[in-house]
């Protein structure tokens, strides 16, 4: 690969999978950059235009691989972007400002709470402000844990205990807690 190849991390998944509705394909050969072997799982060549280079990947990691050089471009979701965006920034106190050129326009993830039936709350501050005044640790489980981190950061503030829940462990298979 030489230094006017540009590297472009390509989806896999759902984007990738007409039958799953993607249409990641169509979009890319309507702009002109047609595609082949992306949509039966890679690798993705660019048979129009030769300074692309297909990286077929997980969306999940595009982030990090932008933050670090190993890619150019990246299709992906904003909420994996946002979710990568904030590891770097909590685990390793690295901050990387990535630019969203356009939406594709699917989509769209909300974060929703579940918690136990025992009383109603009017809103989420008042769920964390009993929360917190009974329990000195609070555990949430998540599919993207450093959105939930941010979240529920942010609610906790608003409650004046973000300063008593400022110690955080984000913890992926068998990774050591760092907080007691």
């Amino acid at each position: 690969m030489t230094d006017d190849t540009l590297r472009i991390g390509m989806p896999a998944g759902s984007l990738a999978d007409p039958n799953r509705g993607g249409n990641l394909v169509q979009l890319l050969e309507q702009s002109g950059f047609r595609t082949s072997g992306y949509q039966s799982g890679g690798p993705s060549k660019f048979n129009t235009v030769g300074f692309l280079y297909g990286w077929d990947g997980r969306p999940q990691e595009f982030a990090t691989q932008l933050g670090v050089g190993e890619l150019d471009v990246a299709i992906a979701g904003d909420d994996w972007i946002r979710e990568r965006v904030l590891e770097l920034k909590f685990e390793y106190g690295q901050e990387i400002q990535l630019q969203r050129v356009m939406s594709l326009g699917r989509g769209g993830v909300r974060l929703v709470g579940i918690v136990r039936p025992e009383r109603e709350y009017a809103d989420a501050i008042a769920f964390f402000k009993e929360l917190g005044a009974r329990k000195p640790l609070i555990t949430a489980v998540a599919e993207m844990p450093y959105l939930a981190l941010e979240w529920i950061s942010r609610r906790l503030t608003d409650a004046g205990l973000g300063q008593a829940f400022s110690k955080f462990s984000v913890l992926k298979y068998t990774t050591p807690s760092k907080i007691d």
